[in-house]
């Protein structure tokens, strides 16, 4: 009883004073790591037999301990004073914890209860990117643009709503591998949500050019969608000839000499007036 009580005043003495017996040091989405002073076997003295780690997504009491889920993963005690660390993995993202500990000797003796601390796991990563726009296509063009057409994509596949349009042209077909190359486009729209229709207009092209276009949609996590279908067009020549601005009245000759011209009936060719 005596060893029972010596444990259970270092630990509530260790709430008191500063609640150092258990401490949470580094948090992710799905883990929480933990660190603490060891107590002994005895009290303070000699080394203790083992660890009972426990978590919760409720607050931990004495009354509820043993409900709680036990972590696995401790590891065995070191001399007193030593200060110890464990990794709970497995663990929801966006979650808030609860965890304590006891130390208990090779009888065994459980100490009381240590300090309760808190924790919420971080919100898991978006690694889910955009879907590819494979809808892209030119509605029109003039000399020197090019109307597109293309329904919107999600953040996350074709879910929510993304962050970012990145818009390239260029006069050879465009992949991943030289997307970087390719001109990009400014003012491009922000993405609508999934499903709908977004136009743009790419200005400052050449007639008689073949050009080649593609998106690619980001989100907020900059995650990036694959190259969109990759349409292409070339630019019309919609310039006509200039109009003449010189017709006045004049002779065209054929041929001959002006008396001949002036001569009409011979079989050789004269002037005409216009």
């Amino acid at each position: 009883m005596r060893i029972r009580t010596g444990i259970l005043l270092w630990v509530l003495f260790a709430v008191v004073v500063g609640g150092r017996t258990a401490q949470a040091q580094v948090v992710t989405s799905n883990s929480v790591q933990l660190s603490w002073t060891t107590t002994g076997d005895d009290s303070l003295t000699g080394t203790a037999s083992q660890f009972d780690l426990r978590y919760s997504t409720a607050a931990i009491t004495a009354a509820n301990f043993a409900s709680a889920t036990r972590w696995l993963g401790t590891p065995t005690p070191a001399a007193p004073g030593t200060r110890q660390t464990t990794t709970v993995t497995g663990l929801q993202p966006n979650t808030t914890y609860w965890f304590a500990i006891k130390t208990g000797d090779e009888v065994p003796n459980w100490a009381g209860i240590s300090n309760i601390i808190s924790r919420a796991t971080l919100a898991a990563p978006d690694t889910v990117r955009p879907a590819q726009v494979a809808t892209l296509a030119i509605t029109a063009t003039t000399e020197n643009t090019a109307s597109l057409r293309w329904t919107a994509v999600g953040d996350d596949s074709l879910t929510g709503t993304a962050t970012t349009t990145d818009i390239r042209y260029s006069t050879s077909p465009i992949t991943a591998a030289n997307w970087a190359s390719a001109t990009q486009v400014t003012g491009e729209p922000a993405p609508l949500i999934s499903g709908s229709t977004q136009t743009y207009t790419v200005n400052g092209l050449t007639r008689q050019i073949t050009y080649y276009f593609a998106v690619r949609i980001a989100d907020d996590a900059g995650n990036l969608s694959a190259v969109s279908n990759v349409p292409s067009a070339t630019t019309p020549d919609q310039t006509r000839p200039a109009a003449v601005t010189d017709l006045a009245v004049g002779f065209f000759w054929m041929g001959g000499s002006m008396a001949d011209a002036m001569t009409p009936g011979d079989g050789r060719a004269y002037g005409r007036r216009f």
